[in-house]
């Protein structure tokens, strides 16, 4: 930690001269008391003459002392010192972590590399990352470490009330050595738990999350700690809020605007790694696609307009999704088409749930604040892994095809298909 700086270098000159200064009085003493001991002066001469020598030899001794303690002190290195550079060392090692990583680590990829390395320097019981709701009245625990509680299971934290939630309205380092009181807001504490510190994560002034370490050890809180534990929040601030910016984008690329369901690319995703569990397990793991349209969509969006439009597919969705089983995955390709990935579903369990989407459609109308009523259809398509192909691709052409057959059928127009697909 302490390199040999020059002043520590002058420190150890020093000392050998003193050292070499002490050799030679120890050696020079003894001589000069024999010669003035055989001297031929009187013996009251010769008593002062000792005397004198004795004080020369205490007050030289006197001050080596002093000055051997003196180059002690200033040859040791300041401990305080040496803390604010090890802090410092880690905070910059944190530091250039959060810059290699961010926009590529998820949010609690992020949290949890934070949380390893600021452990090191405060060893916590647990560590919680909580987010404001959109009234921000409340905090919601996005993530935690060391908890046995899951954060998707933690109750909101009250701000009024709350050590973190006081850090979201002050802005500032907030600490409490009372657990008991925060136990009230935090139920799922570990039964270790002392005290705690809650750290405000701040972009321009305005407070985006709070970090709260709970300890399972008392700790005073001086103004040495809350000092660290603030420039602790400066530094860690942005790497969260990269973080959370890269989930937000990457949530962005795959969800449709309108209907805030996710878009074809999520779909295709999902479809593909469906289809590896199917092909793993071919015979015990049937899948089927499943697209579906509104008929007359493009009559609504002329007679009502594109805002009445998007209503509409605001409500398909919502529909859709209700009948839908919670294994299943909805989608919205474009305009007016849905798409469906049921995994374990068979030819005949597709069919049960188009006609449960059906009937629901058949028996709920649309209508909106101005009081405009209208009846909504949907048109169908499916295609079974395996029994009407092995690929995304392959499975999507038998579905559009069969919605296609479906539509042809319903308005007396005749379509050529490949002989495949006739009946």
């Amino acid at each position: 930690m302490f390199n040999p700086e020059p002043e520590q270098k002058d420190y150890s000159r020093a000392g050998a001269s003193l050292q070499s200064f002490i050799l030679m009085f120890g050696f020079a003493a003894p001589i000069l008391t024999f010669l003035v001991a055989a001297s031929g002066l009187n013996p009251n001469a010769k008593t002062a003459a000792l005397v004198a020598l004795s004080l020369v030899y205490l007050l030289v001794c006197v001050v080596v002392y002093f000055r051997l303690q003196r180059m002690n002190q200033l040859a040791k290195p300041d401990e305080s010192v040496g803390q604010k550079d090890y802090f410092e060392e880690k905070l910059q090692a944190l530091e250039s972590a959060g810059e290699f990583f961010t926009g590529t680590l998820s949010p609690e990829d992020m949290f949890r590399l934070v949380s390893n390395r600021v452990n090191e320097l405060f060893p916590f019981n647990s560590a919680l990352l909580l987010v404001p709701d959109e009234n921000r009245d409340k905090l919601m625990v996005k993530f935690n470490l060391g908890l046995k509680f899951p954060a998707e299971g933690c109750p909101p934290v009250p701000v009024e009330t709350s050590l973190a939630g006081l850090a979201f309205l002050s802005k500032e380092v907030e600490t409490t050595i009372k657990i008991a009181d925060e136990r009230e807001n935090l139920p799922f504490l570990d039964s270790k738990a002392r005290c705690a510190a809650a750290i405000p994560l701040k972009q321009r002034g305005e407070v985006y999350a709070v970090l709260e370490l709970v300890f399972d050890k008392q700790h005073e809180f001086g103004k040495d700690e809350i000092d660290k534990l603030t420039a602790l929040g400066d530094r860690i601030a942005p790497m969260f809020l990269g973080s959370l910016a890269y989930e937000k984008s990457l949530s962005s690329a795959l969800t449709d605007p309108v209907t805030n369901l996710p878009n074809e690319r999520a779909f295709f995703m999902v479809l593909e790694n469906q289809l590896a569990e199917s092909i793993r397990f071919r015979d015990d793991r049937p899948l089927t696609v499943l697209i579906m349209d509104i008929k007359g969509f493009d009559q609504i969006n002329s007679l009502y307009g594109h805002a009445f439009g998007d209503k509409v597919l605001e409500f398909a969705a919502d529909n859709i999704s209700q009948q839908l089983r919670k294994m299943d995955f909805l989608a919205r390709r474009s305009a007016d088409e849905f798409l469906a990935v049921l995994p374990k579903a068979s030819e005949k369990t597709a069919g049960e749930i188009i006609e449960r989407i059906r009937r629901r459609f058949f028996d709920a109308g649309y209508s909106d604040s101005a009081g405009t009523k209208i009846k909504l259809q949907m048109s169908f398509g499916w295609a079974t892994f395996w029994r009407d192909g092995e690929t995304a691709l392959q499975l999507l052409e038998t579905a559009e095809m069969r919605k296609a057959q479906s539509k042809a059928a319903e308005i007396g127009k005749v379509i050529e298909f490949p002989k495949e697909y006739v009946n």
